[in-house]
């Protein structure tokens, strides 16, 4: 080929203009990344693969307060560290503590640069560093303000704690004003029982012995409104103690079934175990949180059922680990959206068709839902207005020791 042919030449031309057009169009490239690197508001620094600074942008140097000099390519991530340390007044330290200590978390973070770390300026500003390893061994520093963030962090523990205070506070309160009542209600109870009974002669007076019984049986509620708020205090309080043992929960049942047939037959209300067939042998848990729930649930399907209606209490399997206790019922039931609030303290029932006025103080649930959760179940409730209740309490057949 000849080397003076004017062709050569142009096609020599043309590959030396493509190669300054692309040189041109990487020199634009690093100048736009330059000039990004630079206005960016977050704090961006690039390290070599040694932990040897190749650029920073000026959000880097203002975060901390670095003169050009300090900055200037080749010195060592350590080195700022260093500087940090002494200065006494720009860095305070990680979300751990400062000094040594907090170099050489730094130090350890700057191994793996797995997760993030975290530093607190002398200013109050909280700066969260996040480092990504790139291709030749080096890796990016993006370092951001999440001062707000912690602010946020500090208000909500701060407010948990005022919560826990109050709710403790609340609970304290509700535990000692219900021992002071107690103590009266005892008394009535004790000297209207003898009044009934009629320990030191008859009442003559039919209007008096009506009177005395209603004082007892109004005695009577009020204590259990007053052991329920108790039991609850005990409950938010974490005081209530789990002792596991082995028993057989129908033959339990029936016992305790025994014991308030009489107060259900005098309201003319049926109540009897049922489908004990369903479920055989034993369970290994809390006999006196089984019984509390067995009575609250009784007392409580009793209340809001008719004269001439039913209470039927079973045990069944419902897994391989879990027992559940039904109470049905075929009174009043409740609306949905009392049911939807099971679980919540002081929750009523408020049905015009509830043929009691002695509703409670809406406890009963509550403490027999807290009690499931202490048995490792839970409680659920299916209900219809006018149509009865069914309440099961599913719990651990075998509760840990």
């Amino acid at each position: 080929m000849d080397e003076d042919d004017p062709e050569n030449d142009i096609a020599a031309l043309r590959a030396e203009r493509d190669s300054l057009i692309r040189q041109l169009a990487q020199a634009k490239k690093g100048a736009i990344f330059e000039e990004a690197l630079e206005n960016s508001s977050e704090a961006i620094v690039i390290y070599d693969a040694d932990g040897r600074l190749v650029a920073c942008n000026k959000s880097f140097r203002a975060l901390y307060n670095y003169s050009e000099d300090e900055v200037k390519p080749g010195v060592h991530y350590a080195e700022l560290g260093r500087i940090d340390i002494e200065r006494g007044n720009v860095i305070i330290g990680d979300e751990y503590g400062d000094g040594g200590a907090y170099l050489e978390r730094k130090r350890e973070y700057r191994k793996t640069l797995e997760g993030s770390f975290i530093v607190h300026l002398k200013d109050g500003r909280w700066i969260k560093t996040n480092d990504r390893r790139m291709a030749d061994g080096g890796f990016v520093s993006l370092q951001t303000d999440i001062t707000e963030m912690k602010n946020n962090e500090a208000a909500l523990f701060q407010a948990k704690i005022a919560a826990e205070r109050a709710s403790t506070a609340k609970s304290e309160f509700l535990a000692n004003i219900s021992h002071d009542l107690r103590t009266p209600l005892n008394a009535i109870l004790g000297f209207s029982g003898m009044m009934i009974n009629e320990v030191y002669g008859p009442i003559e007076n039919e209007n008096y012995a009506t009177y005395t019984k209603h004082i007892h049986e109004s005695g009577t509620f009020l204590l259990a409104i007053v052991n329920d708020i108790l039991d609850t205090a005990k409950l938010e309080n974490n005081r209530f103690t789990i002792e596991p043992e082995a028993f057989d929960p129908v033959e339990w049942t029936q016992r305790v079934v025994e014991s308030l047939r009489p107060i259900a037959m005098e309201n003319g209300i049926q109540l009897e175990v049922t489908d004990t067939s369903e479920f055989s042998g034993t369970i290994e848990s809390d006999r006196k949180a089984i019984n509390q729930i067995l009575n609250n649930l009784v007392a409580n399907a009793c209340r809001h059922t008719n004269s001439g209606g039913s209470v039927t209490i079973s045990w069944h399997n419902h897994d391989t680990d879990h027992a559940a206790l039904r109470v049905r019922d075929t009174g009043s039931g409740m609306p949905q959206e009392m049911i939807e609030k099971i679980g919540q303290p002081f929750i009523s029932n408020g049905s015009v068709l509830a043929p009691k006025t002695e509703r409670g103080a809406g406890l009963g649930l509550y403490i027999c839902s807290r009690l499931a959760n202490l048995l490792g179940g839970r409680l659920d409730v299916e209900s219809v207005e006018g149509k009865g209740t069914s309440v099961t309490v599913t719990m651990l057949s075998r509760l840990p020791a």
